[in-house]
């Protein structure tokens, strides 16, 4: 098993995104094909982010392919997708390096992209055995759902950020201070009318007793809200990962 502490954050980011296998099972059963991935793919490293592999293929989630070797690097370059259902007949794919070395006849592989436009790595499946791929809607599917997975690396980003953040304690203090007087201005209505009865001078003593009680309540409530959410934030900061 690869050191997961030790892969790429962007690797675990798409290891944490739950729709991610079921993605990989729909690919498997739109393309026919039996492995299915997700891969990081940089300007020097191939990498196995997810993983369904009913084909025996043998690489693992975290486990890496020499880049050079892949048309997933050749797609990093061009930033289309690749599609071949029958690489032996394939007029280009047919003395490829990469079918010839894996022993693919079936390929289909669509870029991955960030929300800003930066290339994260691939979708693909793979076979040994050739497949019908020739439905624009295959691939078109396909897009979708790595549109889908950019999204979802986006909201983890994001996620992770704002955790991050929390760890910081002048910054936990600053929401606590800002959430604090939003709970008091919510207050400030009964608050203040609750001012208005005790300097009342129709106001009895009884009566006056229980404004005051009424009184050191809503400073409780405050005070207890604050505090729950303190422990609050405190959870979500020890649940980030380093």
């Amino acid at each position: 098993m690869p050191n997961l502490a030790a892969i790429d954050p962007a690797v675990l980011s798409i290891q944490r995104i739950e729709a991610v296998p079921r993605i990989l099972a729909a690919v498997a059963r739109i393309t026919g094909m039996r492995f299915t991935a997700v891969a990081r793919v940089t300007d020097t490293r191939w990498m196995a982010c997810a993983v369904q592999d009913g084909l025996g293929f043998g690489l693992p989630a975290g486990g890496e392919l020499e880049l050079e070797s892949t048309i997933c690097n050749e797609i990093r370059q061009h930033r289309q997708p690749v599609v071949f259902g029958h690489a032996s007949q394939h007029a280009v794919y047919a003395t490829h390096h990469t079918p010839l070395r894996y022993g693919l006849e079936s390929y289909m592989s669509v870029p991955i992209f960030r929300k800003d436009g930066e290339f994260f790595g691939t979708l693909c499946a793979i076979d040994s055995r050739p497949a019908d791929l020739d439905d624009p809607v295959i691939v078109e599917t396909l897009q979708l759902f790595a549109e889908l997975i950019g999204i979802q690396l986006e909201l983890s980003d994001d996620l992770d950020a704002a955790r991050l953040r929390l760890r910081d304690a002048e910054f936990r203090e600053q929401v606590l201070a800002t959430t604090e007087r939003e709970i008091r201005d919510l207050l400030l209505p009964v608050v203040t009318n609750l001012y208005l009865l005790r300097t009342s001078p129709s106001l009895s003593g009884e009566a006056g007793e229980l404004v005051t009680d009424m009184e050191a309540s809503c400073d409780q409530l405050t005070s207890m809200l604050r505090s729950k959410l303190d422990i609050a934030l405190g959870r979500v900061a020890q649940d980030t990962p380093d």
